[in-house]
């Protein structure tokens, strides 16, 4: 396996002008985000927990799953303030903090790679 030296980041982007109000956000529980991966590399493992917790969730792709640069998927996920961690295929990880999830159609998966 070709090692990178990177540095993941997590983009969050509206993808579309939702008209989501604060007041639409808090009478929705569920969400379905699009996350597209736009780096030159593959993400093994995506990791969701909600902000005051000190453990991470299950992987949110399947085992056998894996993100290939330029592929996408759709996850439903609840409201609220989350954490974030992805794993790229070199093992290297990068956490977001305090996302709100409900705020974004689409997250773009992008990287800062270093020399």
């Amino acid at each position: 396996m070709k090692q990178y030296p990177l540095l993941l980041t997590l983009a969050i982007t509206l993808a579309v002008a939702t008209g989501f109000t604060a007041k639409t956000v808090q009478q929705t529980d569920k969400k379905t985000i699009h996350i597209k991966n736009t780096t030159n590399f593959t993400v093994d493992q995506i990791f969701i927990s909600p902000d005051n917790e000190d453990h991470w969730g299950d992987d949110i792709l399947d085992d056998d799953e894996l993100l290939a640069p330029g592929e996408s998927i759709d996850v439903e996920v609840d409201c609220g303030k989350w954490d974030v961690k992805l794993i790229a295929e070199d093992k290297s990880e990068c956490k977001v903090e305090d996302i709100t999830l409900c705020k974004a159609d689409q997250w773009n998966i992008v990287a800062d790679c270093h020399k």
